[in-house]
């Protein structure tokens, strides 16, 4: 049987270099960023956390505000599909919205190295699966090129008709 522990961030950090995993922590958070996840389109950040005996996985995509509307409408949909997942929105004043994707455990009772590795997997496949739906549906920003575009089909001419 695998060995249980109550893993604390430098146990974490030892099991993504132990799995292969790369990280980085920033200044702004406890959290281990993980930069592959990033690299999938449509996401803006993605880390693992520690918080209060739970290990929390969060990816954040950025939404087109005309999207904002629709996804709501179908966030119980995106819930329901998976019992360990789950899906909400981010909305602040200042900001693009955001949807943001969580998955998470509870670690006060032990875990083992393989269970972390699990959690891990299941959840950048549930994150990959939603983030690509929401692309797919044209609910998610682009890159700043797409973002132009968008922004220059979105102008609006006014259209002066005269009476001769």
């Amino acid at each position: 049987m695998a060995k249980l522990c109550v893993p604390d961030l430098a146990v974490m950090r030892d099991w993504l270099g132990q799995l292969g995993i790369s990280f980085f922590e920033c200044d702004a958070c406890q959290a281990l960023h993980l930069p592959h996840l990033q690299n999938i389109s449509g996401i803006f950040d993605a880390k693992v956390d520690l918080l209060d005996s739970v290990i929390l996985f969060s990816a954040v995509a950025e939404i087109r505000p005309v999207a904002l509307i629709p996804l709501v409408a179908d966030l119980s949909q995106i819930n329901a599909s998976s019992l360990t997942t789950k899906v909400f929105v981010d909305v602040q004043d200042d900001n693009l919205p955001k949807i943001v994707i969580c998955q998470s455990l509870s670690v006060g009772a032990g875990i083992s190295i393989e269970q972390f590795q699990l959690l891990l997997q299941e959840a950048e496949e549930q994150t990959s699966q939603i983030i690509f739906e929401a692309r797919a549906n044209e609910l998610l920003t682009g890159t700043e090129g797409e973002r132009e575009v968008e922004e220059d089909i979105q102008t609006v001419h006014t259209i002066t008709h005269t009476l001769h």
